[in-house]
């Protein structure tokens, strides 16, 4: 199976919007509220890159949202996490003074 350009738009796009969510996230946010956020901005991605790809109905939506998930998920873990980046956008970004990162 060939993946579609939605569905490579919607995985690079994950890979990258890591460091862009750690501007919103809060280091003193709980796991479940941060999973809540990604998931809701892999929904965004999914829905966008479908849409402007013409790949605007069911399956395909479903499969780029996911795709969106798994990419945003990957990278943080593998990439921006470890590499001490996002955590750092997490905390210079942080409304509340002298937190640490979770």
């Amino acid at each position: 199976m060939n993946p579609t350009d939605a569905q490579l738009w919607a995985a690079g796009l994950g890979f990258v919007l890591p460091p862009v969510i750690a501007i919103v996230n809060q280091p003193r946010w709980s796991g479940a509220v941060r999973g809540l956020l990604m998931l809701a901005v892999a929904a965004l991605v999914g829905l966008g890159t479908a849409y402007f790809n013409g790949d605007f109905d069911g399956k395909p939506v479903v499969t780029c949202m996911l795709l969106a998930a798994v990419a945003i998920g990957t990278s943080y873990y593998t990439v921006w996490k470890p590499s001490g980046i996002a955590p750092g956008i997490e905390r210079a970004t942080s409304t509340r003074a002298g937190t640490q990162a979770a």
